[in-house]
Parts: C-alpha cells; sequence; structure tokens
C-alpha cells in the first residue's frame, strides 16, 4: 500500500469511530431527554461527515496527494 491508499485507509477508520461514537451518545442521552432541535442537528451532521469519511473522502484525499503533471 502507498501513502496514499493508507491516508484513505485512515480515514475510513476514523468515519467508522465516528458513526459508533455519534450512534452511542444519541443511544444514551435520548431517554434521558427529548433532544432540542440543535441536538438533532448536530447528530445528523455527524452522522454525514462520518459517512464521507468511511466512503474514502476522496476530496480530502485529492487535497492532500495532488497529482503531478
Amino acid at each position: 500500500m502507498n501513502s496514499k491508499e493508507l491516508f484513505a485507509l485512515f480515514l475510513r477508520v476514523v468515519g467508522i469511530l465516528g458513526v459508533i461514537f455519534i450512534v452511542r451518545h444519541v443511544l444514551e442521552s435520548v431517554p434521558a431527554c427529548t433532544p432540542s432541535a440543535y441536538l438533532i442537528i448536530k447528530w445528523i451532521v455527524g452522522v454525514l461527515v462520518a459517512l464521507y469519511l468511511i466512503r474514502g473522502a476522496p476530496l480530502l484525499v485529492k487535497f492532500a496527494y495532488p497529482e503531478r503533471h
């Protein structure tokens, strides 16, 4: 594996850990109180970012490793 593939793999692992953290946090806090709109938006944004990282974050990888001419 070259460094670009390792970076993409690292981003996927971070995304998976992010999803696990967000889901765990949601499951722990929902029964305690009703979430406000701010918390719902925060959870949705967190899940979207984590899913983007799981996909490999192509724009971030392209930025970190630009193609050389």
